[in-house]
Parts: C-alpha cells; sequence; structure tokens
C-alpha cells in the first residue's frame, strides 16, 4: 500500500513539473564587438520560454544589451505573432542572451530573433548547423546589416556549416587579406587581421556556406523542414476605394486644368514641365492609376498657381494679404471640424493622417510667411489646403472596427517611436552626416506626443523609421542595384496589403504609396520608387499596433489543470485502494470459511 501512495506523489509530482516548466528553445546569434581598439566578430546564445501570462516581454541578458536590442526584441516579437497571426496576449516571453564577453547591441538580431519566437510559437525544432543575422522590418523582410564579413569569420570557425545574411548587406570598415587567419579566444571571439584590401563576403574564400536571404519566409526554410511560403496572391483593391480615388483624383486634376487653361506660363522650363505632369495625367487615368494622377494634378496646381499669385502680386498686392487671410480662416476651421470627427475604424485613422498632414503643410507655409508674405509658399498652402479637402472623401468607406482610444493610440505612437530611434541609432554608427531628415521628423513626432496627438507621432514616427531603412539600404547597393531593390521592397509591401486584406482591412496609405511607387518604376524613377516603396511598406501595417481579431493561443491555467488531474489521480488511488481492501477482505472471510470447516 504504502508503494501504491508513493508511485501516486511522484506521479503527481512529475506532472506537476511538466506543466510548471516551458520547453526552452535556442538558436545562436552573430555578434560584433570591440576591445583594445580591435573589432572582432563572435557569438551569443539566445533562449526563448513561453508561458501562460499577459503579454509580457523579459529580456534577461550577460552582459547587458543595449536599450535598442531590448526595443528590437519586443518587435520581433509582435511581428512573429502577426506574422502567424496569432494573439498572443494570453502568454509572457522570456528571451535570454548569453553573450559571454561581448555587448549585444542594434537590431541585427532581430531577424533570429523573430525566427526564434515563430518556432517557439509553432513548437518546431531549428537547425543547429545555421545561423544568421539581418534586421527584420515591416512585411517580414529581413534589413542589411554592418560588420557582415566578420560575422561570416566568426560563423565560420563556430564550425556551423551555413550562414543567413541580408540580400543587401555592408562592409563598412572592414578589411581583411584572403588568406586571413584567425583565432578564437575562450570568450569566442573571432579576431579578424586587417590589411590596407577591402573585400566583400564573395571574395573572401569561406568555407561556410554563405546564403542570401529577403525574407522571414526564406529565412525560416533554411531552419526548419516545415514549408512556410506564403500565396502570391494579387491584391483586390476594393471598389469603393478606387471610386474615392478616383473622385479624389479628378476633382484635384478638374481644378489643375482649369488653372492651366486661365494661367499662362512665361518660364520654358515650367512649359515643359507642365507638359510632363499633363502626360503623366493622362496616363494615370488611361491605366487607372488615380492616386499617380492626384499626385502629378497637384504639383501642377502648385507651379499654376504660384505663376497667378506672382502676376496678381505685381497688380494688387493688397489682395494676395486677403487670400492669405482667407487661406488661414478656411484652414483654421477645417482643422476644427477634424478634431470633431469621432474615429473607429482604422480607414478613418488613416484619413484623419492623410487629410491633417496636408493641414499641417498648409499650416507650416502660412506660419512662414506670416510676416512677410510670399507667394510661392501661399500657393504651395492654398493647394495642399484644397487637397486635404479632396482627401476627406475617404471618410465614407467603412471599415473594420477597432478600438482607437486614446490609450491604444498612445501605445502604438511609442511602440513606433522606440523602433524609429532604434533605426536611426543604428544607421547613425555607419552615416551619421546623413540621418538629418530621419532627425527632423522623429523630433515632429514627439513634439506630437507631448501635444498628445498620437495619431500624427504614429505617422511620423512611421517616416522616420522609414527614412532610416532607405539611408541602410543604400549603404549596401550601387547605382545599378536600386532598381532591384525597388522591386524587392515593392513585392514586400504587396505581400502585406495583401495579409492586410485577409483581415478585412485595406491599407489606404499602404496602397497609395505601393500604386504610386510602382507608377515611378515604370517611368523609369528608380531612386523615387524605392522611396516610396519604402514608405508602402512601414505604412501599410500599422493595424499591428492594435488589437486585432486573429488565431488566439489559448488561455492554459495551468493551476486549475494540476488541480483536475490531481483529483483524477488521487480518485483513480482511492479507488485501487478500496478495492485492494475489498479484496483483502473477501479473502479473509475465504479463509475463515474454509478453516471453520476443517
Amino acid at each position: 500500500m504504502k508503494k501504491v501512495l508513493l508511485f501516486i506523489l511522484l506521479l503527481i509530482l512529475l506532472l506537476y513539473l511538466n506543466l510548471a516548466s516551458a520547453k526552452t528553445y535556442h538558436m545562436t546569434l552573430l555578434t560584433i564587438g570591440e576591445a583594445d581598439g580591435e573589432i572582432f566578430g563572435g557569438t551569443a546564445d539566445a533562449f526563448l520560454e513561453i508561458k501562460h501570462g499577459t503579454s509580457r516581454i523579459f529580456l534577461d541578458s550577460f552582459p547587458l544589451t543595449k536599450i535598442d536590442t531590448q526595443i528590437s526584441t519586443r518587435y520581433a516579437n509582435e511581428l512573429a505573432c502577426d506574422y502567424l497571426d496569432m494573439d498572443c496576449s494570453g502568454y509572457d516571453f522570456f528571451y535570454t542572451i548569453r553573450a559571454g564577453s561581448t555587448i549585444v547591441g542594434g537590431p541585427s538580431a532581430s531577424g533570429p530573433l523573430t525566427v526564434l519566437t515563430i518556432a517557439a510559437l509553432k513548437n518546431l525544432e531549428l537547425k543547429k548547423d545555421t545561423v544568421m543575422t539581418g534586421t527584420i522590418n515591416s512585411g517580414g523582410s529581413i534589413g542589411p546589416v554592418g560588420g557582415i564579413l566578420k560575422k561570416a569569420f566568426a560563423a565560420e570557425k563556430a564550425g556551423f556549416k551555413r550562414v543567413l545574411i541580408p540580400m543587401f548587406s555592408f562592409n563598412i570598415g572592414e578589411t581583411t587579406s584572403l588568406n586571413e587567419t584567425a583565432d578564437i579566444n575562450a570568450t569566442n571571439k573571432t579576431k579578424i587581421n586587417k590589411t590596407k584590401k577591402e573585400l566583400s563576403i564573395e571574395e573572401a574564400n569561406l568555407s561556410i556556406e554563405v546564403v542570401k536571404v529577403s525574407n522571414i519566409e526564406e529565412a525560416l526554410a533554411y531552419f526548419t523542414d516545415t514549408p512556410f511560403k506564403q500565396k502570391d496572391e494579387e491584391i483586390k483593391v476594393p471598389e469603393d476605394y478606387t471610386a474615392t480615388m478616383k473622385s479624389v483624383a479628378m476633382s484635384l486634376c478638374n481644378r489643375s486644368l482649369e488653372l492651366n487653361k486661365r494661367i499662362k506660363l512665361d518660364d520654358e522650363k515650367d512649359i515643359n514641365t507642365s507638359k510632363d505632369y499633363l502626360n503623366n495625367i493622362d496616363k494615370g487615368f488611361e491605366e487607372q492609376d488615380y492616386y499617380s494622377a492626384a499626385s502629378y494634378c497637384f504639383t501642377l496646381s502648385v507651379l499654376l498657381r504660384k505663376a497667378n499669385l506672382r502676376e496678381l502680386e505685381k497688380k494688387d498686392s493688397s489682395r494676395i494679404k486677403s487670400l492669405y487671410t482667407v487661406t488661414k480662416k478656411a484652414v483654421d476651421e477645417f482643422n476644427k471640424n477634424l478634431e470633431n470627427i469621432n474615429l473607429s475604424t482604422l480607414s478613418e485613422l488613416e484619413t484623419y493622417i492623410i487629410v491633417k498632414e496636408r493641414l499641417l503643410e498648409a499650416e507650416e507655409s502660412l506660419l512662414n510667411i506670416a510676416n512677410n508674405i510670399s507667394v510661392d509658399e501661399l500657393a504651395y498652402a492654398i493647394e495642399r489646403y484644397y487637397s486635404g479637402v479632396y482627401w476627406s472623401n475617404f471618410f465614407r468607406i467603412k471599415g473594420e472596427r477597432v478600438k482607437l482610444d486614446k490609450e491604444y493610440l498612445e501605445e502604438a505612437c511609442y511602440k513606433k517611436l522606440s523602433e524609429a530611434e532604434e533605426r536611426i541609432n543604428y544607421a547613425s554608427l555607419y552615416v551619421p552626416l546623413s540621418l538629418q531628415n530621419s532627425r527632423n521628423t522623429i523630433r515632429q513626432a514627439y513634439a506630437f506626443a507631448i501635444k498628445e496627438d498620437y495619431k500624427m507621432c504614429l505617422f511620423k514616427a512611421s517616416f522616420a523609421k522609414a527614412e532610416s531603412n532607405l539611408l541602410l539600404s543604400s549603404i549596401s547597393i550601387d547605382k545599378d542595384q536600386v532598381e532591384e531593390l525597388a522591386e524587392e521592397k515593392l513585392r514586400a509591401a504587396k505581400k502585406v496589403i495583401v495579409k492586410e486584406q485577409s483581415r478585412d482591412i485595406f491599407p489606404i496609405m499602404g496602397y497609395s504609396y505601393y500604386e504610386y511607387a510602382s507608377s515611378l518604376k515604370e517611368n523609369g524613377d528608380a531612386v523615387s520608387s524605392l522611396i516610396f516603396a519604402e514608405y508602402a511598406l512601414e505604412l501599410g501595417n500599422i493595424e499591428i499596433y492594435f488589437p486585432k481579431k486573429g488565431f488566439k493561443l489559448p488561455r492554459i491555467n495551468y493551476s486549475l489543470v494540476l488541480f483536475f488531474a490531481s483529483a483524477f489521480i488521487l480518485g483513480v488511488a482511492i479507488g485501487i485502494i478500496i478495492t485492494a481492501r475489498v479484496v483483502r477482505r473477501k479473502k479473509r472471510k475465504i479463509r475463515k470459511k474454509k478453516h471453520r470447516k476443517k
């Protein structure tokens, strides 16, 4: 009997330990460190446990990681859950990083950590012979990182057979000889002998297989035997978007065409430019590319309005002052009406951002000329105001209702701000003098946050991050690769838009920028196409920051499970004990009867 009870207690203990503990997932990270003026590549171990909780993310590291690593870990977690369409709000994530003496910093671990998180959520085994470096960006695209060559050497020395690197990477400041000799010391650091010759990773004679990947699906294919390829579906543009965008384009274009009839351009350069705009407008309508047509019409209107106001100023300068006053009053009134709109869908939020951005730009131009009116600034303010008026038609589009209260908007704002800061800080390591636009944009985002205008904060922070991503991408490519990179960005943006559509959401901003980027690429302007493709990618899935419907990980109350499991085992045990006693009593009675007969 004692043995039975001991066995039951042991069984309950094993059950408790099994339920209370979570499986730990592991992968190796590649790092870059510096000691005594020497830059070296190294490795770090990353572990992840997922337990029942309340969507908290914990990071335990030694040595301490930089703040940008904490930000990129959170973003990797969000993208992994979003990629799998999982609501992870019922779980806590425990990330552990051990890197010897190397401090893990920068977003270059975010790609591998996304793979690790997906593997943990799907209970997948990761191959031990593969290692990876790269940032994770919107849409699951793998972005460029520095130190590629040193990281590849570190992976080779650590015994890996394959290293995954971003499709477009850079080796700023990395020089080594073809027949480099490297030693691994006790902290697993790979020192590179520097020479005057700078090598690309293709020239380095590495024995390890180097594979370039552009998105998370490709990375997962090398790390697991599970196919993750998503369907290559086409964007299905909703009829109400097309009709509304056509209406906006026609309103803007009727305005510009009317101005073109009334206003005569004298400057030959302006005349040729206006002809180009008119040709692009016709092409836009022919191809039903209404966003591009609207953009060209707005630009043409500004060109013509400037010429018009210059002539008016010569004839009667008082008319210019009156026009300034009327425009300012109209912008102020529109702003007040805009703030009174109750936003309840992502379509309405995006429309608000589009319209507000135009009014803010009009306000800025008017403020610049408050004391000394410039007709060029006034012309821009007038046309930007009308652009906002026409774009407000998008408020009529209905969409999926989401929680857009102040709490959620504030959280979305600060999450995006932290991501933008992380990316700007990383870019500043390589292109510190080229980040003025990004820094100005993020300062604007912070200003909106201070004013508690979290909607515009989200928008400006998204722009700042996109601008930083563009700089990082441009480091690694030659002029003849710009078109290839633009194409890759367009593919990623398309994937984001298609995925959003599967959730009954149509990203107005994301698709509009995507459409315009595609048009620019067809017209041979690969650089501008790349810029707007990046905007499309970053603004195509702001839905990730708000509560969404999707597959929800089951909330498991382990205490309750343990209670019922223990109760069941105890019930079975008691039944066994009672049965055993009854059987023994019957046996004793039988023995007694036999004894009496004798």
